[in-house]
């Protein structure tokens, strides 16, 4: 029921009742814009609304929420046409845009922003909280403690309060959470909104089911390359410059199964399951090469090899009892001139039964880090021009990691639950960096252009691509998808 012409003058004002077919249980309103939530968790904004018409045309289903499967419990209209929910999960979301000819706003999708577990509420407090409440209300109303207690149970249960957020306000100072231990949260510096976009390659059906995705610098001068495989027998490419996005098939050697590819500029090397590898030069003219050539690994004796990491001119590669080699050279050898040697590096020091399986080398060979069976994440310090096979090891706290993936910028892991997180403060006096930060998502595979956009494969096997949004409390919203 809209009350107009309120002001300081006229605090009260006659409400006018709009029919509404769903029971709402939220609603929030600024600027002649209109959002609810319905008691069954259906968002809805209101069409039409001016200061001609201050209650509006007629209520609008948000589709876009339903769509991606949102469960809302709080809204909120906040600063620079935005809207705000918290679903069930904790979980914050906006959409920008928001104004009121167009009070659904710009966005065809949700931007997620990563929040920490506090805006769940804490089951045992709100349980003292009703427990306490179901004694006040029964004294003062001189009625039977059970009576009050089994209507405010009833009315608990019914609105599925446990394990949600309570609060939710956006104002130019931040974005305000209370949580259920009666505590304020707020974030006032700028928030990063995440969407993985879902990609159907050119050429591919929508339910084709990708195992792999690997990210490296196209041969040509600009963008990056995509490296996808449905299975170990089969490999393909797509350039993310390519406006038609249809990946080329890349023929295989024959009889071999890849288990492990990694990629550079000007090649891709890949490890079968004997550990054998293989290279593809690559080329601005042939930018997905013509043949495969088996690299002579004589020197390595019996040693198999499981990993490798492609850097911009150096091989790193680790074998299956965890020891760690470095090359100089993408190319495959050449037979007149003599052999690139493999050069050991000393693993780090650790206990029995713990080694390292994976290496990963930044694009322009100014880092690497590596993993262990532990899944504990390793980063090697002390590498520079003159000592470019660095001098020690540091293990790097904070998280476990299945998978690692490095940009120009920065280091990305997939943890062992599919959850993706980055590494903040890498600089060349600190490579361990200072702290992880998840971000939204869960992915089974994990990749990252040079210049730090990531792809991935989702939980289904989809190819997915993450955008992102900046919310500045004091600037224009700014889309981009180089972003923490």
């Amino acid at each position: 029921c809209p009350c107009c012409g309120l002001s300081m003058d006229r605090p009260c004002a006659r409400a006018v009742k709009v029919d509404c077919p769903y029971q709402l249980s939220q609603i929030t309103a600024r600027n002649n814009i209109i959002w609810a939530l319905t008691e069954q968790r259906v968002l809805l904004f209101r069409e039409g609304v001016s200061s001609f018409c201050p209650e509006g045309e007629q209520w609008k289903c948000d589709i876009i929420s339903e769509m991606q499967g949102l469960e809302p419990v709080c809204i909120t209209l906040g600063d620079q046409q935005t809207i705000w929910i918290l679903d069930i999960h904790g979980n914050l979301w906006f959409r920008t845009g928001v104004v009121s000819k167009k009070p659904q706003g710009d966005d065809n999708h949700w931007w997620q922003v990563s929040i920490t577990d506090y805006v769940v509420f804490d089951q045992c407090s709100l349980f003292q909280t009703i427990i306490h409440a179901t004694q006040t209300v029964a004294t003062a109303a001189q009625a039977p403690v059970e009576k009050v207690a089994d209507k405010l149970r009833t009315t608990f249960w019914s609105q599925q309060l446990q394990c949600q957020p309570s609060l939710l306000a956006v104002n130019s100072s931040g974005v305000w959470i209370s949580s259920g231990k009666n505590e304020f949260h707020v974030a006032k510096g700028n928030l990063i909104g995440t969407y993985w976009n879902n990609v159907v390659p050119r050429g591919t059906a929508s339910a084709t089911k990708w195992a792999f995705v690997l990210a490296s610098a196209a041969p040509t001068k600009e963008g990056s390359f995509l490296w996808l495989s449905q299975s170990s027998k089969d490999l393909f490419c797509v350039g993310d410059q390519n406006p038609q996005f249809h990946p080329s098939t890349v023929q295989l050697p024959s009889d071999n199964e890849m288990v492990y590819y990694s990629a550079c500029r000007d090649a891709i090397w890949s490890l079968n399951r004997l550990g054998q590898v293989f290279i593809r030069t690559l080329s601005p003219n042939c930018p997905t090469g013509m043949h495969w050539t088996k690299l002579d690994l004589t020197q390595l004796g019996a040693v198999k090899l499981i990993s490798l990491a492609c850097g911009n001119q150096h091989i790193w590669a680790c074998d299956s009892c965890g020891g760690i080699y470095f090359r100089v050279g993408t190319q495959p050898l050449n037979p007149n001139l003599m052999l690139p040697a493999w050069i050991m590096i000393e693993p780090p020091i650790q206990a029995a039964g713990v080694h390292l399986i994976r290496v990963y080398s930044s694009p322009n060979d100014q880092s690497l880090w590596a993993i262990d069976n532990k899944w504990n994440v390793h980063v090697r310090t002390g590498i520079t021009e003159e000592m470019p096979v660095g001098t020690d090891w540091d293990q790097v706290p904070g998280l476990q990691a299945s998978e690692l993936v490095i940009s120009m910028k920065t280091v990305w892991v997939r943890c062992p639950n599919g959850d993706v997180a980055r590494r903040f403060g890498i600089i060349d006096k600190n490579p361990a960096g200072d702290y992880w930060k998840k971000i939204p998502g869960n992915v089974s595979c994990l990749a990252v252009t040079p210049l730090d956009e990531l792809w991935a494969i989702g939980s289904s096997g989809n190819l997915i691509h993450r955008l992102t949004k900046t919310f500045q409390h004091s600037h224009n919203m700014q889309k981009h998808s180089d972003a923490s």
